[in-house]
């Protein structure tokens, strides 16, 4: 029974530790996006299909906002 519970405890401060590395990490390596990619996206199909030559959605959505592509890109 003891070596049961020594198990969990050790693996429940472990998970603590790794957590908050994790959202030190997140905190540190944030990067700023611009709002207007996630309004022009969510008037996109949402497909991800590719089909407008760009790596899904949201590489549509920049190419739209630095004027790479027309608005009617999206199939």
């Amino acid at each position: 029974m003891m070596n049961i519970l020594y198990a969990v405890l050790v693996l429940g401060v472990m998970g603590a530790i790794f957590g908050g590395l994790l959202a030190f990490a997140a905190k540190i390596f944030h990067v700023e996006q611009d709002p207007r990619i996630d309004e022009v996206r969510s008037a996109l199909a949402g497909a991800n299909c590719g089909g407008c030559g760009y790596a899904g959605c949201s590489g549509l959505a920049n190419a739209i906002l630095e004027g790479k592509a027309p608005v009617n890109a999206c199939p």
